[in-house]
């Protein structure tokens, strides 16, 4: 029996989509089926009234459940992955005809409901953007049957010239970096304001840690596209790891004030000498997430060098309490007893992070090093946003309890114990006398007490 009140669900309506299957004989057009899911994903996104996952998001989601990013994935598999990720609409499809007779089905899944209905666009395969585009606007209909937004927003030009969108799907789905950055760069070279070829171009020099070509990049997305706050938020990263710190502040405190911002925004400031706006962005974060274990750590980490030995020595606790087999909190609250002349309790913590890491071994002879932590991940968003009492009921009827606790099982197993705390909240709104849910947060609890 499932417990709890459903609310009026205000909350944005949120949409996962998949690429679509290629039904026609002519594999060279593979590419296809990721284009309209990402046109489809790109135009929905900025859009009021709704949610659209990116396809970081799901490729995540992929990577958790060990699916390779290029498998089409079957409807059962879509549905699981809706439920997981709390989608309100689930979009799967194909596209199936002739360069003359082209044919897009788009298949949309009410969550809450149980029912699918299709959505079939026909037209030439050459007129595939503003044939995605129609997609999109009925999928939206269908999603948020009031929205204000006209047909003719999304059909009247196609967003960008056929060319560059194939050079730039082509270059999404190449796993070879210089092959992806010369196709990303066709698709800038042909449609100059293209912003997700720009972003990826951005992400890619990134990775490779050519940050200063990566602002470069991303400075190049216009002010009105929906990626510039993604952007800022590597742009401000990018400037961290220039040493450039001041920007790095800037660029962070004009974004949302929610967990990574302020985790960034707090290394920026500790890196540019300023400690009492660093402990107060931290601070900011746990009161966003107390839950994650970062920000703890982070403020640990301050108070260590500040020695404010007693302040460093609860907050590295706090952090050991969310994430238990922290070879980096262990260290340093071994070195905090150290100072405190707790030598015993020195001693085990980081014979413990020794154990752990064989990093710790050359930090024994070596000054402190610099261990400040960032958010990395350009999404940004709180679990809180995504999952409300009526998804959690919803993900309840598609996951039965066993299955939830083993997860949470498992994240115990693992010392992560924010992460089991996080859902257990959530699985206990829905089943809030499972005496088995409450058994294992006494376990949490009681490894808890052991720190």
């Amino acid at each position: 029996m499932l417990f709890g009140t459903v609310q009026a669900n205000a909350d944005p309506s949120t949409i996962l989509v998949f690429p679509f299957e290629n039904v026609t004989n002519d594999r060279t057009l593979d590419w296809i089926g990721e284009g309209i899911s990402q046109l489809i994903i790109e135009r929905l996104q900025p859009e009021h009234g709704i949610w659209t996952f990116s396809r970081e998001e799901r490729l995540g989601a992929f990577e958790k459940l060990g699916i390779p990013e290029t498998t089409m994935v079957s409807r059962a598999t879509a549905l699981k992955l809706g439920w997981d990720m709390g989608a309100d609409h689930v979009v799967t499809g194909r596209f199936a005809g002739t360069a003359d007779n082209f044919q897009i089905v788009a298949r949309v899944v009410d969550m809450d409901a149980g029912a699918a209905t299709e959505v079939t666009i026909e037209g030439k395969l050459q007129d595939v953007i503003p044939l995605s585009m129609s997609a999109a606007w009925r999928i939206l209909k269908k999603a948020v049957p009031d929205t204000v937004s006209p047909e003719a927003d999304y059909t009247a030009r196609p967003p960008v010239p056929r060319s560059a969108f194939e050079n730039y799907i082509r270059g999404i789905l190449t796993q070879d970096f210089q092959k992806r950055s010369e196709l990303l760069q066709t698709a800038v070279r042909l449609h100059p304001q293209y912003g997700p070829a720009l972003f990826e171009l951005g992400r890619i020099s990134h990775l490779q840690r050519d940050f200063k070509d990566s602002n470069q990049w991303l400075q190049k997305i216009p002010e009105t596209s929906y990626l510039r706050r993604q952007a800022s938020f590597l742009m401000g990263l990018n400037y961290f790891y220039l040493a450039d710190y001041a920007p790095a502040t800037t660029v962070f405190q004009t974004l949302p004030a929610v967990y990574d911002v302020l985790l960034n925004l707090g290394a920026a400031f500790s890196q540019n000498g300023d400690r009492d706006s660093a402990a107060d962005a931290w601070r900011r974060a746990i009161d966003t997430d107390s839950l994650a274990s970062d920000a703890f750590f982070n403020l640990g980490y301050l108070s260590l060098i500040k020695d404010d030995l007693e302040s460093a020595a609860r907050n590295l606790t706090e952090s050991l309490k969310l994430r238990g087999r922290d070879s980096e909190a262990l260290f340093l609250l071994g070195r905090t007893y150290e100072k405190l002349g707790r030598l015993e309790e020195s001693g085990k913590a980081i014979a413990q992070a020794s154990r752990l890491s064989q990093r710790v071994d050359r930090w024994l002879t070596q000054p402190l090093p610099k261990l400040e932590r960032l958010a990395t991940s350009t999404l940004f968003r709180s679990r809180d946003e995504i999952w409300t009492e009526q998804r959690l009921i919803r993900r309840a009827r598609s996951q039965d309890l066993p299955a939830w606790l083993e997860l949470i099982q498992m994240d115990i197993d693992l010392y992560l114990l924010g992460d089991a705390l996080r859902e257990l909240h959530g699985l206990l709104r829905v089943y809030p006398e499972s005496s088995e849910a409450l058994s294992l947060l006494d376990e949490v609890r009681r490894q808890q007490n052991l720190r």
